[in-house]
């Protein structure tokens, strides 16, 4: 961190300390508040990035993102249940996809579990926080277990957006585990995956934001019998946890 970005990193501690989480959520989204929070988090019109070393469950990553992001990471983890789930259930030698991986949280658990003889495959879309995402694998000396790709994944293989069917069509790698977390476009993410779910069953963590039925119905359709949440809790077709995970057979739960 530049030396005020450490004076703006300890200023940001220090008033969610003070202030409670409600009068924060407030101004963080009031428009009263934009320009001054635009100042002090995006002074060039993006995100400003801060790097830092941090402990993150039971390894330690040097990371770069945004403060929130930073801070939210070294208090409480970035999807610290998913991020224990997928440890629980990767092991040295696997191969995983994750599909929306923002700065990496994910990809870099996945990527100290597969280990040198596994290999994660990680898709961002935004190029801006791409290039980040890079940054961080390579600050973490994880460049050969990790691929990294600027694609828009989809149900459609054109110049905007790929599907994963096509990128895998020549890859015979078997995948362990994918997550799939776009914002909005996870059920076209699993239809332009379909062939490569037939081939190798693997287990899928999707966001279910958005058609979430529909994402069930496939599911079902592609054989999968076993549905939970991120804490191993059994969940039915009338319960739209924010991740759902899918398995061909039933997993252990810790």
């Amino acid at each position: 961190m530049t030396f005020f970005q450490r004076i703006k990193y300890h200023i940001y501690i220090s008033v969610n300390k003070i202030i409670s989480k409600k009068v924060s959520t407030v101004i963080g989204s009031s428009a009263k508040t934009k320009i001054i929070r635009d100042i002090f988090f995006r002074p060039k019109g993006l995100a400003e990035i801060y790097t830092k070393t941090i402990n993150y469950l039971n390894f330690t990553f040097t990371v770069s993102c945004p403060l929130q992001i930073l801070i939210r990471a070294e208090q409480r983890g970035i999807e610290s249940s998913l991020s224990r789930l997928i440890m629980n259930e990767i092991n040295a030698g696997d191969n995983c996809i994750d599909i929306g991986a923002n700065y990496g949280f994910i990809t870099l658990i996945m990527a100290k579990m597969v280990g040198a003889t596994g290999h994660v495959y990680s898709f961002e879309s935004d190029a801006n926080i791409s290039q980040v995402l890079r940054k961080n694998i390579k600050s973490n000396n994880l460049d050969e277990i990790c691929s990294i790709e600027n694609y828009f994944i989809s149900r459609i293989s054109n110049d905007r957006m790929k599907m994963i069917d096509d990128i895998f069509n020549n890859n015979n790698s078997r995948i362990k585990l994918i997550k799939i977390d776009t914002d909005g476009s996870d059920y076209d993410c699993l239809l332009g995956a379909e062939n490569l779910i037939h081939r190798d069953m693997p287990i899928i963590i999707i966001e279910m934001e958005e058609k979430e039925f529909k994402i069930y119905q496939k599911l079902h359709s592609l054989g999968y019998k076993y549905f939970y949440d991120q804490h191993y809790n059994i969940v039915d077709i009338d319960v739209n946890p924010p991740n759902l995970i899918a398995s061909f057979n039933p997993l252990i739960t810790y």
